[in-house]
């Protein structure tokens, strides 16, 4: 049996409708890669559609186009009713037999980390960005090679990255709940009353005091049996 061979027609974005059964979401950051890889490469993954319109594959694309301001776009159209079985396979597999295949993640953070290098718009229309990156950067590679997240970033090159930067630590221990209120009220100027709204978990804070968002808000609590 010979498989059809099918051209590609010019549709009217506008034209186009939704599966009603399609069961994955297009939120705004994946939207930003597909727009700079069209930029980039153009229209390189087929968008199918049915007899009367209505898309099996391509959602992301075709709302990617439409917020670039496009009113055209080339399209498959399979003859095929939107709601029959073979139609919703292709709904299906062109979202999920992708991830059947397998995946060398310490190649693709190489690959992902030269694209970042050489390319002026970096990691946009890839799918990832920088702390996607330094995060699989973490789960591919033995601790002998990176051993923190600070490693991890410093490898990817996130420019907020800072070699010199260190966070000094003291830990205090109270014989009562008075005794720590009294410490933190006199020798840190933190009220009693925001003690008290903390409960009773680890004291996490800064000193000097930082603003409100890093400082304050931070505070946590604990007791512990001796």
């Amino acid at each position: 049996m010979t498989e059809p061979i099918f051209d590609a027609e010019l549709v009217l974005l506008g034209d186009l409708k939704p599966h009603p059964r399609n069961y994955q979401e297009h939120p705004p950051d994946q939207i930003e890669h597909i727009i700079e890889s069209i930029r980039e490469n153009g229209i390189y993954r087929n968008i199918v559609i049915t007899r009367e319109n209505t898309i099996l594959a391509g959602h992301g694309v075709v709302k990617a186009l439409i917020q670039m301001g496009r009113e055209t776009a080339p399209a498959i159209r399979l003859d095929l009713d939107p709601n029959s079985p073979q139609a919703l396979k292709v709904v299906a597999g062109d979202n999920e037999i992708s991830h059947l295949a397998m995946r060398d993640d310490r190649a693709l953070t190489e690959l992902l980390k030269q694209i970042k290098e050489q390319d002026p718009v970096g990691l946009l229309g890839t799918g990832y960005d920088e702390l996607m990156l330094t995060s699989l950067v973490m789960v591919t590679r033995p601790q002998s090679e990176i051993g923190d997240f600070d490693e991890a970033a410093e490898w990817v090159g996130m420019p907020e990255y800072d070699p010199g930067s260190q966070i000094y630590r003291l830990t205090i221990s109270f014989m009562s709940e008075e005794e720590r209120s009294a410490f933190l009220e006199k020798q840190m100027g933190i009220k009693g009353e925001i003690v008290q709204a903390r409960g009773k978990n680890n004291l996490s804070t800064w000193w000097p005091p930082r603003d409100k968002t890093d400082d304050l808000l931070a505070l946590r609590f604990e007791v512990r049996e001796r």
